[in-house]
């Protein structure tokens, strides 16, 4: 179970995925994640969704919609269950990222990218999901923390650039 750690579904728990392709979150991270950007608002959205929780705790601390992204079966189940454990209403698409991107006309004021493990191509993953942003939006990109990764393009809009245990995080503030 994962724990919700902050606003109003602070303390409830949520399932995990429980399948290799999926690392979950812990909360010590994204806890750590939540107070960098202070305040969540507008539409965002989970790519690479996994169980949910980038989403659920951005909808929990004030997200006025959401969109989950995930293109295997057991994780698109336990996102579609978490959302109804909390009684949460959201989009759900069980696709590939490139798909969705392509099809979708929505624009986000938060992206959250936490990929596969086996995922090997970042910088076009950022330069597709930078033409989906609102204006002063943020893109917070989970990955290993041995990953590297050229931000030669994104030099000026990196805000934070941490490891925690195993994970690194980059938060990304596009104006």
């Amino acid at each position: 179970m994962i724990k919700i750690h902050a606003g109003k579904y602070k303390g409830n728990f949520i399932n995990r995925v429980k399948i290799k392709t999926t690392k979950e979150t812990a909360s010590m991270v994204r806890e750590a994640v939540f107070n960098s950007l202070y305040n969540i608002h507008g539409t965002i959205l989970d790519l690479f969704a996994g169980s949910g929780s980038y989403g659920i705790t951005a909808l929990s601390l004030g997200a006025s919609n959401a969109y989950f992204v995930e293109n295997n079966n057991r994780a698109y189940n336990v996102v579609k269950e978490n959302l109804k454990k909390l009684d949460l209403k959201a989009n759900v698409f069980k696709c590939d990222y490139k798909t969705f991107l392509n099809r979708n006309k929505t624009k986000f004021d938060f992206i959250f990218l936490d990929p596969p493990y086996n995922f090997n191509n970042y910088e076009q993953l950022l330069l597709d999901v930078k033409n989906h942003l609102n204006n002063q939006s943020y893109i917070i990109l989970e990955v290993d923390k041995r990953t590297k990764i050229n931000f030669d393009k994104y030099n000026n809009e990196v805000i934070k650039d941490k490891n925690y245990g195993s994970k690194r995080i980059i938060i990304f503030f596009f104006k």
